[in-house]
């Protein structure tokens, strides 16, 4: 008892005694995707993020075979080769939380590990005939042949003026047998992501599950749409939501526990409307901030005078604020370069008019020819800047913002370790006091008669610690296991995001080159 009580003394505050800790910026809009640093807003960004391109997300989701492998985090630039040894020795049981990608792999882009690759390959063969697999990707178990795909499209508004809202066609395709057919399609509006995500938070975040956050509402945007005519919807805002949503819901179903919820189920396959959520008004905004303000401050009153002594917890903690803080920093910026290169856009649109002006009263034949074709220059690469900063956006700064939100639900999922710890020690204490007023009572010769009271609440507080020592130990072991999948996750998504933008950006470059190249010869025709 005395080595468990060493331990429960010790809450997992993080080693900060600091009241005033920025809280807002480690725990605030904890169920939704945007910080208060991120000017996300459709009024403030419904112009600088035009989004209309349509895209399908396709997930795959990665199931483990039943063989027992150790789920090891390895670096995603070497590969390791496994040895049978090591493949069969291990008991501990893989646990995905959103698999990524199995067609990223980290040796298709490093031509200096061509030998590591060759050994592994050779390795692999051996195994094979010894019945033994082995994965590129160690800690990954060979995939079947399941897999879930959900597209969101068909972005609709129904109802007129402020009673109206906009309802979205889900569509997913599955091979997974939990599903009853192959294909479905139902119709969701916004407020029902917010009621599904706040029945996964309730059920899911006191086990230590990072539940993804759908998009935050948008009070101000949706007033905008609620009040204009169907031909003047903003279609930049709606498909913009409609591509966030699908990230969101395809993230779900990544997750090897949220797919198998009941209302995550119900919400993608059962036809027809779903109860009106009434509560979705607690999930953005002040109404977040609020909670976990008051959550925050509690917890750091009762945690205040100790540390964490589990050293993973207290560098994580670490690294996620660190993380959570650049990404934050990152998206701002990525903002600012996607606001210049409109202004570039801009610019160039005016130049071409200039230069078809110019034109027009040029008597020079051949020199305003060459001034037209300019003008169609310049009016080509507006077009190719605003093409490649929409494509940048789409890749680059939707993946960061979506996973500011995630860090934000991990941080809440420390909390919430925090909070059940709180709750094992004010057991462990009630417990304590109990069995004082029972050595008391015992001395007392009138205290005889509340003994059997005394006794059946010890019993009862006895049963609370325990439950609260296993709850604990429950928490912490799902985090962690968690947190080691969602850092490999995170590793594969800005690996396959950033070989995407590379790709897209020099597809730029040559098309930019090609302009110009075809316009060399109208210039060269002015000194004949």
């Amino acid at each position: 008892m005395s080595n468990d009580r060493e331990h429960r003394d010790s809450p997992p505050d993080f080693g900060d005694d600091d009241d005033n800790k920025d809280d807002d910026q480690m725990f605030k809009s904890a169920s939704l995707p945007v910080t208060d640093d991120i000017p996300l807003s459709e009024d403030e960004e419904s112009d600088e993020n035009p989004f209309s391109e349509k895209k399908s997300t396709t997930n795959i989701l990665e199931s483990s075979n039943n063989n027992n492998e150790t789920s090891l985090k390895i670096s995603s630039v070497t590969p390791i080769a496994v040895s049978e040894s090591q493949s069969l020795s291990s008991n501990k049981q893989d646990t995905e939380i959103f698999p990524s990608d199995p067609a990223i792999n980290s040796t298709d882009s490093l031509e200096n590990q061509i030998s590591t690759a060759s050994a592994i390959s050779k390795k692999s063969e051996t195994n094979e005939t010894k019945g033994v697999t082995t994965n590129s990707k160690l800690g990954h178990k060979p995939v079947e042949d399941h897999n879930i795909e959900i597209i969101i499209s068909d972005p609709t508004k129904v109802g007129e003026g402020m009673s109206s809202y906009m309802t979205y066609r889900i569509t997913t395709k599955t091979s997974l047998a939990m599903f009853k057919k192959n294909e479905f399609t139902v119709n969701r509006r916004f407020s029902d992501f917010l009621g599904l995500h706040n029945k996964l938070v309730h059920k899911h975040l006191q086990m230590g599950v990072i539940i993804p956050s759908p998009p935050e509402k948008d009070s101000l945007s949706m007033a905008k749409i609620k009040i204009s005519k169907e031909e003047a919807i903003p279609s930049d805002f709606i498909d913009r939501r409609r591509s966030q949503l699908e990230r969101y819901l395809n993230r779900l179903a990544r997750h090897k526990t949220l797919i198998q919820d009941p209302d995550f189920r119900e919400f993608i396959e059962m036809p027809g409307d779903l109860p009106k959520s009434s509560n979705t008004q607690a999930l953005s905004g002040a109404g977040v901030l609020r909670a976990l303000s008051n959550i925050t401050n509690q917890v750091t009153k009762l945690t205040s005078k100790t540390s964490e002594q589990d050293q993973w917890f207290e560098e994580k903690h670490s690294f996620i604020l660190d993380l959570h803080t650049h990404l934050k920093n990152l998206f701002n910026h990525l903002n600012l370069l996607f606001n210049q290169r409109k202004e570039a856009g801009q610019a160039l649109k005016s130049l071409s008019t200039s230069l078809n002006h110019l034109a027009t009263i040029e008597e020079h034949t051949l020199l305003s020819s060459a001034l037209i074709e300019l003008a169609n220059v310049e009016e080509k690469l507006e077009q190719a800047t605003n093409d490649h900063s929409l494509k940048e956006y789409s890749v680059i700064s939707e993946l960061i913002k979506e996973y500011i939100s995630l860090l934000e639900m991990v941080q809440l999922a420390f909390q919430e370790r925090i909070k059940i710890h709180q709750q094992w020690l004010q057991a462990e204490d009630a417990l304590r006091k109990k069995r004082e007023a029972k050595t008391k009572l015992e001395q007392t010769p009138k205290g005889a008669d509340k003994l059997p009271q005394i006794e059946m609440e010890i019993n009862e507080w006895d049963g609370k610690v325990l439950r609260g020592k296993e709850d604990f130990e429950q928490i912490t072991n799902s985090i962690k296991q968690e947190i080691d999948v969602f850092e490999e996750t995170r590793i594969e998504d800005f690996k396959k995001a950033i070989d995407l933008y590379l790709k897209q950006f020099l597809e730029q470059q040559e098309k930019i080159l090609e302009i110009w190249e075809n316009y060399l010869p109208e210039a060269n025709k002015i000194n004949l």
